[in-house]
């Protein structure tokens, strides 16, 4: 469960599949607000996950529609943590290197532009160290999303 900039915890993911409490199903990621990252202050957020054989496409690798909604997530999330909610209208991944299923990926996204209703955010998968996917996407804020 991810919380915003004041702390509060973000109602309305409750049963999503990357991050709800309530799913099962969920992976169970919690996003954590960070500085530091893309250049921005403090407009970005953290996670990490395990994966494991029931996340796998190709024998022993890591599904890259897990890492495309992993990142996508971590994108929604950095706009979450700052009370934005919007929708993916774009989303671009770049897989750079194969995922072992049972890595731990750090996870990180960050707002890269803001013009109106409208956002650019960009995200990283690491595994080591080492960038194994990059995400680029953009979001439209919309009301009525919870």
């Amino acid at each position: 469960m991810t919380k915003n900039m004041n702390g509060e915890f973000l109602d309305g993911h409750d049963n999503c599949i990357i991050c709800g409490r309530n799913n099962p199903f969920s992976l169970g990621l919690k996003f954590q607000p960070v500085s530091g990252i893309g250049g921005n202050g403090g407009n970005a957020v953290e996670a990490a996950f395990t994966g494991g054989p029931h996340l796998q496409g190709y024998e022993g690798i890591l599904h890259g529609g897990v890492i495309s909604a992993v990142l996508d997530s971590a994108m929604a999330h950095c706009l979450l943590v700052q009370d934005i909610k919007a929708v993916t209208g774009d989303l671009r991944v770049r897989f750079l290197h194969a995922i072992p299923c049972t890595s731990k990926v750090i996870i990180r996204a960050w707002l890269t532009c803001a013009v109106s209703t409208l956002y650019e955010l960009k995200a990283e998968a690491r595994v080591d160290g080492k960038l194994v996917a990059r995400a680029k996407a953009k979001f439209m804020q919309k009301e009525g999303v919870k």
